[in-house]
């Protein structure tokens, strides 16, 4: 099953993609893809899709 989720990830220094991606594994998340879809001063609001088991 396919899904979506949104999920906060702190903002780091110097954006990459990567960083994006490596912290959604580190949440154990199984994402198909993903996208910033707000901000703050602190974090970005992510909705991922995401494959459910």
């Amino acid at each position: 099953m396919i899904t979506t989720k949104e999920v906060k990830i702190k903002i780091p220094q110097e954006f990459t993609s990567e960083y994006i991606e490596a912290e959604l594994v580190k949440m154990g998340l199984d994402v198909l893809r993903w996208a910033i879809t707000a901000c703050d001063d602190e974090f970005y609001t992510i909705n991922a899709a995401i494959v459910c088991e």
